[in-house]
């Protein structure tokens, strides 16, 4: 079912409870407002017949004026009958009728009678003492109250399907009206190629709802565009650089069969070709890391993690690659055991590449680890190193897979270490920052939230 067709069916359905409560309500109130009206006359009448009764004929004229089926009653102390006046037979005079004017001498009732609708009305009023004990009843139908009752039931069911039919034929219209923006929306949308990455939805109204969800589309479809862009430069980029030591491979393995005459020539020749195996299969490694990251948004492995652990851990993986790498690490205001929820192998992949990035832009120069809190519930980790920087125009793409600023031309590498700790850092719910220092170098800042108690004990029922 159309959006538009549950608004107009919910609101002509809620607006038919509503009448139809409203209209209850009317309806009850107006027959409480008859029952009210004529069991005040009927008293009044009663009264009339008891004074009749005690002055006898001086006030006769005062029940000249009778409702349709009116019986008028006189009985005395033993309930025999002293006067009727226009006796129907439609009700039962028993004994228990008698006894309850006993407790309560003056009372009002009703009862079912052959009438074209509603109920017959009564009301007893017992007066004098005994011997004289006396009571009066007097029973009529209220023909034209119960008649604009019946009237007035007719007049809201037909006024409520006339308003619910109107009210429905409206809201229809202008929620039709209101919807052929959105109508216009999905016409674009359905006449877009696959291949126009440029196509954007437009609207008049940025302001209201439907400009709302239009930009938020435009922007999905901006992330997209650059995605895509990025997914393009990136394979464009690992094609190229993965193309570089193969065709060194191969040129090298060319070279080696023509020309290489001894077994000595022959190894110098594998020794160039294994270490170009090896920068392959480093940027392989490193390509097939960055996609396993990049398609999950959450962490699949992990468990309660000792950063100042990591941190260490990650000092001694660098030191036995390059044991002549100097640190300097530092605690500032931290603790021993601070602990959090993550994956220990992505942290230490993601420090050590700051570490080589630290190590390898600096030549090898000592580098400064700080371990602090920033908040209570904050981790600061900085590797500081005192390198060749990173240029000002290069600084908003550190983070793009395969890109290398313009100074790093000489040194090797391949441009992945930055962004697949950018992306370790905010699986992790954290922030990667880079900044140059004051003097000479720059500074990589993970910024993680450390695990309260209440994470803590979640991650101990997740294990």
């Amino acid at each position: 079912m159309l959006f538009r067709h549950q608004i107009t069916l919910s609101f002509i359905g809620l607006s038919g409870l509503m009448l139809l409560l409203f209209s209850f309500y009317i309806y009850v109130v107006s027959a409480n407002s008859r029952k009210q009206q004529f069991q005040s006359i009927i008293q009044g009448k009663a009264l009339a017949t008891k004074e009749i009764y005690l002055l006898h004929d001086k006030v006769a004229e005062k029940i000249i004026t009778s409702f349709p089926e009116q019986s008028e009653y006189v009985f005395d102390e033993n309930h025999r009958l002293i006067f009727a006046i226009n006796d129907l037979h439609d009700f039962t005079f028993d004994k228990k009728f008698f006894d309850s004017f006993d407790d309560k001498p003056e009372q009002f009732f009703d009862y079912g009678a052959n009438v074209r609708n509603g109920y017959k009305e009564g009301y007893g009023l017992r007066f004098g003492e005994d011997p004289k004990k006396r009571l009066v009843v007097i029973m009529a139908y209220n023909k034209s109250g119960f008649d604009q009752l019946e009237s007035l039931k007719d007049n809201l069911i037909v006024g409520n399907l006339l308003f619910l039919g109107l009210t429905g034929i409206t809201l229809y219209l202008l929620v039709t009206r209101a919807f052929i923006p959105i109508q216009s929306l999905v016409s674009e949308s359905e006449s877009v190629q696959a291949h126009d990455m440029n196509f954007r939805l437009s609207y008049t109204n940025p302001k209201n709802e439907i400009g709302i969800v239009a930009n938020s589309f435009n922007k999905v479809l901006e992330k997209m565009q650059a995605m895509v862009q990025n997914q393009k430069s990136f394979i464009s980029y690992a094609s190229h650089e993965l193309r570089t030591p193969l065709s060194a491979i191969s040129g090298i393995l060319e070279t080696s069969l023509k020309y290489d005459l001894t077994l000595g020539q022959a190894k110098t020749s594998m020794e160039e070709a294994k270490k170009q195996i090896q920068k392959a299969s480093t940027l392989v490694n490193g390509l097939l890391q960055l996609a396993k990251i990049e398609s999950t948004d959450t962490l699949t492995e992990r468990s309660i993690v000792n950063i100042v652990d990591v941190i260490l851990d990650s000092i001694s993986f660098f030191k036995l690659k390059f044991p002549q790498q100097e640190f300097s690490f530092q605690m500032i205001d931290a603790e021993i055991n601070i602990e959090m929820g993550g994956n220990p192998e992505l942290l230490r992949t993601a420090l050590v590449n700051l570490i080589d990035n630290a190590s390898k832009y600096s030549n090898r120069a000592s580098i400064d680890l700080i371990l602090a809190f920033k908040k209570p519930d904050l981790i600061s980790i900085c590797v500081i190193d005192q390198g060749i920087g990173i240029e000002g125009e290069d600084m908003p793409k550190i983070f793009d897979p395969l890109f290398r600023g313009r100074n790093v031309s000489t040194i090797e590498g391949f441009g992945l270490g930055l962004a697949l700790t950018y992306r370790i850092v905010t699986h992790h719910h954290g922030q990667l920052k880079i900044y140059k220092n004051q003097g000479q170098g720059m500074t990589a800042e993970v910024l993680i939230p450390m695990m309260s108690e209440d994470q803590r004990r979640q991650e101990d029922r997740y294990y």
